[in-house]
């Protein structure tokens, strides 16, 4: 039995985005365990050139995946700039290709795939192109059972057993439904996809409409095709559960939880030396919109200010990227000359600034109104630093015993609990010694199991 993961929403967001998110850093985690455990019998497939076909999936080398998100990340985390636009529209503009053209080269060959990434960044390309292709050749060489030529036809390779699992969001595929009838009708495989969370279904309000409706029409689509449905938290699962008997789709489907890793990043990244911020502060890790919560921290820290000294309140950082829904509350910044410097907003870190702004932070705080599970909750811990979040949906589960949590909709009670830290250094300083003391690492491959144990029944 061979396992078929479509990596074709990993591909895209690199392309369009340049760097993977968190859906995207899950993928290729969970991939690299499930290769790890379950070697050549677990394989990658993308999306052909023809997107109204719905049978057109074509292998791709898992070295090739491995070696342009690593390169990617070495570059980010070096400090090298990129253009603001896309990496995809800087592609265009370099080459002078259309963008049919350009997708197919970028996606085609390995050395022209690091070649076209390397190209946008002046002064990488021979030397990323050349560490690269030595990469994949010494790779290759190594390999004993390389079964398929990159770019074959799934049709043409695919057994009837054989399991296609989709790990990220590919929702941007309208025709996904039909190219899932047609593996489990005509090539006779099953299949298990990964969900992440309901969002645009259980909060709708936080969302954009566009969103909304490509996601609920997808998942109206393809869920009733699941032989197995996987989740990140058990708060996602049992969500997801309520979700199957509700619309009536697939209510003898058990959704299996999948522990998330809590391996930070996806190289061995150096931590940044230079510290960003210099004065004491408390860290929270987020894309700012309105799911997340920061008009909760604003009004905290506000009220802070009136009623403590102004030297007695540590700087409140903001990391991440704006998001949507929150022009509110980026106009009340900007009026409040953010709070007179008292909340500052670090754009885009790198790996390495990150790092080092979790270790240089007092604590971490993250009051998430809904959470499929919370990365930045476990990041926090992971780095040694005590977390606050809240107390909804995985939140918890993310923290464990060693977070401590609020009502996201009680100011009074978040309030309390984080100037009453603020002003206990003596038991924040317990708190984070039994953090670094007591927390628990998980490895991806905890979760690889779990999918390999279902998917080998």
């Amino acid at each position: 039995m061979t396992l078929w993961i479509d990596v074709d929403d990993l591909l895209f967001h690199l392309i369009h985005h340049g760097m993977p998110s968190g859906i995207q850093r899950v993928m290729f985690e969970l991939s690299a365990a499930l290769r790890a455990l379950h070697g050549d019998n677990v394989q990658f497939v993308r999306r052909g050139f023809d997107k109204k076909d719905p049978r057109d999936f074509q292998t791709v080398d898992w070295t090739v995946i491995d070696t342009l998100l690593r390169q990617i990340m070495k570059d980010k985390n070096a400090g090298t700039k990129k253009p603001a636009m896309s990496l995809f529209s800087a592609m265009q503009q370099t080459e002078h290709e259309t963008p049919r053209k350009m997708f197919s080269t970028f996606l085609h060959m390995e050395g022209q795939v690091l070649g076209g990434l390397a190209n946008l960044w002046a002064g990488l390309a021979r030397l990323a192109v050349s560490e690269s292709r030595a990469i994949i050749r010494k790779r290759r060489q190594q390999s004993t059972s390389a079964q398929y030529v990159e770019g074959t036809a799934l049709a043409d390779i695919a057994q009837p057993g054989d399991v296609f699992l989709t790990l990220g969001s590919p929702w941007h595929h309208e025709n996904y439904a039909q190219s899932v009838r047609w593996m489990r009708d005509e090539l006779r495989m099953s299949f298990a996809l990964l969900m992440h969370d309901l969002v645009p279904i259980r909060c709708p309000e936080w969302c954009d409409l566009g969103i909304i409706t490509t996601f609920r029409a997808w998942h109206h689509a393809v869920l009733p095709l699941a032989d197995m449905i996987f989740a990140n938290s058990r708060a996602t699962a049992q969500d997801v559960q309520s979700y199957l008997a509700e619309e009536g789709i697939g209510t003898d489907i058990t959704v299996q939880h999948v522990p998330m890793g809590t391996e930070f990043g996806l190289t061995d990244t150096t931590m940044a030396p230079e510290p960003l911020v210099n004065e004491p502060y408390v860290l929270f890790v987020s894309t700012i919109e309105a799911r997340k919560n920061h008009m909760l921290l604003f009004r905290i820290w506000r009220q802070m200010l009136e009623d403590m000294p102004a030297e007695k309140v540590p700087l409140l950082v903001f990391a991440g990227r704006p998001g949507w829904l929150v022009s509110d509350l980026m106009q009340q910044l900007e009026n409040t000359r953010w709070l007179d410097g008292k909340i500052r907003f670090i754009q885009n870190p790198s790996d390495a600034e990150l790092r080092r702004l979790y270790a240089d932070c007092s604590f971490t705080v993250f009051p998430s109104f809904f959470e499929g599970w919370g990365l930045p909750v476990t990041e926090g811990l992971a780095m040694g630093r005590p977390c606050i979040a809240s107390n909804t949906t995985s939140i918890p589960e993310a923290g464990g015993a060693l977070g401590r949590y609020f009502n996201p909709r009680n100011l009074k009670e978040a309030y309390t609990l984080i100037r009453g830290t603020i002003e206990d250094p003596e038991g924040l300083a317990a708190w984070t010694q039994k953090v670094r003391t007591n927390f628990k690492p998980v490895p991806w491959t905890d979760g690889a199991k779990v999918i390999l144990e279902n998917v080998l029944r």
